[in-house]
């Protein structure tokens, strides 16, 4: 399961001879990234941030980063969305989500970029519920249900999320970062835990609506639905790849419930919001220790 990433000699993006075989794209439709076929494995091309040549048979990823993008950022592509993608093709289900602690079970926070995955685990960990996890939810199937791995000591915050979790001030922040995430470690306010634990449920980001917290539970195939569209997957036309996935997507369905949690994204609600969340979480724990006992 190991890769190696090389660095390469900073460069401007040209275009590509080939059409990609698949793209990812932003909220308001424009294409952020593009996959496209190699001899030996994948060339994947983030927009305006760098370039990924990845060989199969070497586990060697060579890295082609645009000028002035900064390292760090660089890094995170790395170690948050290739790894999750090539670890999902060797066969461990990797979601884009994060996750916290609550009575000793993982709780997800499962959604697309920006809608709020890393704000809420880090408030959740300030509010004394340690994460797991910020942007890469690697699943391991049990005998019963599954568990969550805990995956880098760090939350990638906007400063406006930061300032508001940390109580930074404007001139704590380095306006470099209104455009690249800044990568907070764990410390004391935002504890991180280091143990495997088992998931109980994943709540669902949508678009906000809600006026206060409101949490509806998916019907098993909107909870497969969900799953799919936010999983790390490298090649989406290997049809044995994606057969053998979606079955491991079914049978997380089948074993915790995905809830969609719609909340106002309003900074000063926070504390109103991570209460909320924590008190549903041990509902579910509840429900859940009462099925045990039936």
């Amino acid at each position: 399961m190991t890769y190696t990433m090389v660095w390469r000699p900073a460069r401007e993006q040209e275009d590509l001879p080939d059409e990609p075989y698949d793209v990812w794209r932003t909220y308001e439709g424009d294409v952020s990234s593009s996959f496209h076929r190699i001899p030996d494995g994948f060339y994947v091309r983030f927009n305006d941030c760098g370039d990924f040549s990845i060989n199969l048979t070497t586990r060697e990823v060579l890295y082609f980063p645009v000028p002035d993008v900064p390292e760090d950022y660089s890094e995170n592509l790395f170690s948050n969305q290739i790894l999750p993608l090539l670890w999902t093709y060797d066969g461990m289900p990797v979601l884009h989500a994060s996750a916290v602690v609550i009575d000793g079970g993982a709780f997800a926070f499962l959604g697309q970029s920006g809608r709020g995955k890393s704000t809420l685990a880090a408030a959740m960990a300030r509010a004394g519920f340690p994460f797991l996890t910020d942007d890469g939810l690697l699943l391991e199937q049990k005998n019963v249900g599954f568990s969550v791995k805990p995956y880098l000591p760090s939350i990638r915050l906007l400063p406006d999320s930061e300032n508001a979790v940390l109580g930074k001030t404007l001139a704590d922040i380095n306006p470099d970062d209104d455009v690249y995430k800044a990568r907070v470690p764990s410390s004391d306010l935002i504890p991180f835990t280091g143990r495997e634990m088992p998931l109980v449920a994943v709540f669902v980001l949508i678009e906000p609506t809600a006026s206060q917290p409101t949490f509806v539970q998916l019907s098993q195939a909107a909870a497969i639905d969900a799953l799919l569209q936010h999983s790390f997957l490298l090649d989406s036309r290997d049809k044995a790849r994606v057969l053998n996935y979606f079955g491991i997507m079914a049978a997380v369905a089948e074993a915790c419930p995905l809830i969609a949690l719609d909340y106002p994204r309003d900074f000063s609600q926070l504390g109103s919001l991570t209460t909320a969340i924590a008190a549903h979480a041990r509902s579910i724990l509840d429900l859940s220790s009462k099925r045990c006992l039936t």
